[in-house]
């Protein structure tokens, strides 16, 4: 009923060299009547013994011989399909044969070859579906005296914790505050010692602004972010900016600190972590009132929160989880 693809491929070709062939043996069989017919003609004009011309015979059969060159080179150059397709692991080309990899995957990609999308690991956390407080397991939260309190108060039971208190941005990333068995570590160290973190959030009050100015807290700041993200380099990493303070109470207990400061500190972590895929938990404006103070009622003394205010902050982690 129905033949295979080889064999109509070879029916066609042997047509046309058949075609090929019938014009072939035209040209020459012309040619040699003519090549006959000139030198009889020669051959009577010319006496006996006389050298003839055989410039126009000769003409002929070398335009015949070129004819059957031509055929036989295009003839031989045209390429034949093989029976049958190459096995679907093996390419040919160039007369070398490549066998496939037997199934593996490159890397980036699915087992239907399209390219994997690669892994976000950074930008401005969107708020959702707040996850369960379990799912912060593996979850670390590395600060100063403000993280104190997120575990003082229970607030993510099943997470980890590293922090120091009475610090600033400056002995933080020197102090040898916490304690390994080897010995006395800075906080950084201390953070490289635990294991199956998956997410780290790293939180500074502002608190620890002291009396550094912005461009010196700033590096100071960075360069502590980069000591943690090395220690836990597989994990996730989220920056909280500095949340604001209320003044008020706040110069009534000795702080110089101000929210202004605070605001340009922010604009400096924000830039850093969109560059350096961080997450950003973008939550200074919902602690602030329509000056753009921390309301007098969520906190103690200005800059730490009251118990209530923490439960706020709790609310907000939970719902901006974006690994």
């Amino acid at each position: 009923m129905f033949r295979k693809k080889g064999a109509i491929v070879r029916t066609k070709k042997y047509g046309k060299l058949f075609r090929i062939s019938a014009i072939m043996a035209a040209v020459i069989i012309a040619s040699g009547l003519i090549a006959y017919a000139w030198q009889e003609h020669e051959d009577k004009k010319y006496p006996e013994g006389t050298e003839m011309d055989y410039s126009l015979p000769n003409a002929f059969l070398d335009f015949a011989r070129l004819i059957h060159d031509f055929v036989n080179q295009n003839v031989e150059e045209e390429p034949e399909e093989p029976d049958e397709p190459l096995n679907s692991e093996t390419e040919e080309k160039d007369n070398i044969i490549i066998v496939g990899s037997g199934g593996e995957e490159e890397p980036g990609t699915n087992s239907e070859g399209e390219q994997e999308e690669p892994e976000i690991r950074g930008g401005i956390v969107e708020k959702n579906d707040p996850d369960p407080v379990y799912s912060f397991r593996n979850s670390l939260f590395v600060g100063d005296y403000f993280v104190y309190q997120v575990q003082n108060l229970g607030l993510f039971k099943d997470s980890a914790f590293a922090y120091v208190t009475g610090l600033d941005m400056n002995t933080m990333l020197t102090k040898k505050a916490l304690k390994l068995e080897s010995g006395n570590v800075i906080l950084s160290d201390y953070v490289a010692a635990m294991e199956n973190v998956e997410a780290v959030y790293i939180v500074i009050s502002a608190e620890s602004v002291s009396w550094m100015d912005v461009p010196t807290f700033v590096k100071k700041y960075i360069a502590f972010v980069e000591s943690i993200a090395a220690a836990q380099p597989e994990a996730h990493i989220y920056v909280q900016p500095i949340l604001p303070i209320n003044e008020e109470k706040a110069a009534k207990r000795g702080y110089s600190v101000t929210n202004e400061k605070i605001n340009q500190i922010n604009e400096y972590i924000v830039s850093y972590a969109l560059e350096n895929e961080i997450w950003i938990l973008d939550m200074a404006k919902d602690f602030a009132d329509k000056s753009g103070m921390l309301p007098p009622e969520y906190t103690t003394n200005g800059i730490r929160f009251e118990k209530e205010t923490y439960e706020i902050w709790k609310d907000y982690i939970m719902a901006h989880k974006a690994h």
